[in-house]
């Protein structure tokens, strides 16, 4: 039966500089990147023999066949039940073949033993479950590949709980007979209340549903369990332990303004309306002179990898195939280290900018409401090929995937979301099929499909108003169920919408700030 899980949250401090337990670490970052490979390794082989299976094969043809007349018959009872029985058929073949979590945690006894056991027991069964939820990803068809770590790749190693191996006791990290304190700053309020939260032992409670009834659980604060983490910053590194803590994480005192919220969210942009504001904004615009310096260094790789191993390229240019040896010079591997601390800063920057756009948004009203949107697949290129009807030209098969992974909106999205929950506000998922922001015309009250090279919504009377922000307009009249408009509020609210949207467009226009795909002209 599965464990429980109660609230908790990360928090993370530096460890202060202790070389022998720093060694000590090393090596069993070491041990535990041996255990990950060789778990996965074999995880691998038995994927091999449990496809081979002639009713694996069975399965998977009769599961295609009952998906696509599913497709046409969507309420039929009896293909339900056959493609019921057909996956629990599969669910039992992978037990034969130990495609399981705790199968894992049987193979890890022996290699334990052959390095000697120098890892902790938790830690090692925490390595495979790590193992098992990569390869879970290839086994059950949402990734194509699962990789190895190489040496020195191993970054982390957590334990189940805070009384074994690695643990935290009295602000400090405590391994066998070793210790090393955490680095607290003395002005770091936030680090000295979860401290105080520990050291006090405050209780906290939260709701959860047990057979069908919901009931109150009190607990204390405690450290569940520690992560270490090694990073390399500015070229040095530096050790930081995770502590994960059951309870909630304390909040400033912010309150959440009464009124609906609607936001408009697309790969780079955010639009936003609100009883007392509109606006409309680039999604953490701070990466973007960071995104250019990594693509130039990316270039300045290739040329130096090019330059290196002439042999391992075609005459136009391409990689050849098959097996390659790879010769890395020293430029190459300044310009990797140096390629590795721009992503760190523009991983930090990205979040931080999230974090400030997220501070204002809920500062704007209690009630969010956010049209659904599935940003992986738009990462995806487009499988069927096209050709341009006025170049006669294959179109490109890109799409977002550079700028979503530039401005990452669907990180923005479980900030906000995590932060009006802890407040105590709503956030509301609008299905984007059925309620068509974009699409809908509040005045003739009916649904106008627009090109998406048309940024403005124009009504009859010859006004018009930015695309998005109408959008979020919309999104914030809508009903709870979150399918349609409500009529009535639209028409009360266009007024005040109308006022905001102005101030927000004029505003854009005096800092002369381009908005990417906003339709908004501005002079350079």
């Amino acid at each position: 039966m599965a464990k429980g899980q109660s609230p908790s949250f990360v928090f993370t401090l530096e460890l202060e500089k202790n070389p022998r337990l720093f060694s000590n670490l090393e090596k069993e970052l070491e041990v535990c990147r041996v255990i990950y490979n060789t778990v996965l390794g074999m995880y691998l082989k038995r994927e091999q023999q449990f496809k081979r299976e002639k009713v694996y094969k069975r399965c998977i043809r009769q599961l295609k066949g009952i998906h696509h007349k599913l497709r046409l018959d969507e309420d039929n009872l009896i293909l339900k039940e056959e493609r019921k029985a057909l996956y629990l058929q599969l669910n039992q073949l992978r037990e034969k073949y130990q495609l399981t979590e705790y199968a894992a945690h049987q193979w890890i006894k022996p290699i334990r033993q052959h390095v000697g056991n120098q890892v902790n027991a938790a830690v090692a069964q925490k390595t495979a479950s790590r193992t098992w939820l990569a390869f879970r990803q290839k086994l059950f068809g949402k990734a194509t590949k699962v990789r190895f770590i190489r040496k020195g790749e191993m970054v982390s190693l957590e334990g189940k709980t805070n009384k074994t191996g690695w643990r935290y006791v009295d602000r400090h990290l405590v391994y066998k007979d070793r210790s090393t304190p955490l680095r607290i700053k003395p002005n770091d309020e936030y680090a000295l209340t979860i401290l105080s939260l520990l050291e006090n032992q405050t209780s906290f409670s939260y709701t959860k549903t047990e057979k069908g009834k919901s009931i109150t659980v009190h607990e204390r604060y405690r450290v569940k369990y520690v992560r270490l983490v090694k990073r390399v910053i500015r070229g040095n590194i530096r050790y930081f332990a995770d502590l994960v803590i059951g309870g909630y994480p304390p909040t400033k005192t912010k309150t959440l303004r009464k009124g609906p919220v609607g936001l408009d969210i697309g790969t780079s942009t955010l639009a936003v309306s609100s009883i007392t504001q509109a606006g409309l904004w680039n999604l953490a615009d701070q990466v973007q002179p960071l995104s250019r310096e990594i693509r130039l260094l990316q270039r300045r790789m290739d040329r130096s990898k090019r330059s290196a191993n002439p042999e391992n390229f075609d005459e136009n240019g391409r990689i050849k195939k098959g097996k390659k040896t790879w010769t890395y010079s020293k430029r190459y591997q300044h310009l990797r280290s140096r390629l590795k601390e721009y992503y760190r800063k523009q991983r930090v920057v990205r979040k931080q900018s999230h974090n400030q756009l997220s501070n204002l948004l809920v500062s704007l009203g209690h009630c969010f409401y956010i049209e659904t949107m599935h940003f992986k697949a738009l990462q995806k290129r487009k499988k069927d090929t096209e050709v341009s009807e006025k170049t006669g030209k294959l179109k490109r098969k890109k799409r977002f995937g550079k700028s979503i992974g530039h401005r990452a909106p669907a990180m923005l999205v479980q900030i906000v979301e995590q932060k009006v929950k802890r407040l105590g506000g709503m956030f509301v998922h609008v299905q984007t099929q059925t309620f068509k922001a974009s699409q809908y015309c509040h005045q003739r009250r009916t649904y106008i499909k627009k090109p998406l090279s048309q940024r403005w919504h124009l009504f009859e009377d010859g006004s018009r108003v930015q695309r998005d922000l109408y959008s979020a307009f919309l999104l914030m009249n809508s009903n709870n169920a979150g399918t349609k408009p409500i009529q009535k509020r639209c028409q009360e609210t266009y007024p005040l919408f109308k006022r905001n949207h102005d101030e927000a467009v004029g505003q854009i226009l005096i800092q002369n700030k381009m908005i990417f795909n906003s339709g908004i002209l501005v002079h350079p």
